[in-house]
């Protein structure tokens, strides 16, 4: 997950959704929809990758997982705060768990054991 930074604005979706635009918004986006495509820079946006040789499966698989339901909906809560599914917020979690637990131990596995009587 990102961290906010003092340029970045941080809302939810439904924050987002609710948000009236202010007068120059509304007609900045309006001069947008008229302009045809070809006039639009597009020129920040990443060129779109070919999938067609992508295999499902490789990367997410399905599992069923039992969480205590105070964590589940503690989860909720905190995931609806961020704008975001639950489960997309406790897959983030537990993948940084997972990242601070690996870095633990090789930190652990490099350092010389102790040696009894020294």
């Amino acid at each position: 997950m990102k961290k906010a930074t003092p340029e970045m604005v941080t809302m939810t979706l439904e924050e987002v959704r609710k948000r009236k635009l202010p007068k120059r918004e509304k007609e900045q986006l309006k001069k947008l929809a008229a302009m045809p495509d070809e006039r639009i820079d597009t020129t920040d946006i990443p060129e779109f990758a070919d999938f067609s040789g992508g295999v499902r499966g490789r990367f997410y698989r399905p599992v069923t997982i039992r969480l205590n339901a105070p964590d589940v909906d503690a989860a909720r809560r905190l995931s609806r705060l961020r704008g975001m599914p639950y489960q997309t917020h406790i897959e983030g979690l537990l993948h940084e768990a997972l990242v601070r637990e690996a870095k633990l131990a090789v930190a652990g596995a490099s350092r010389p054991a102790n040696k009894r009587g020294s």
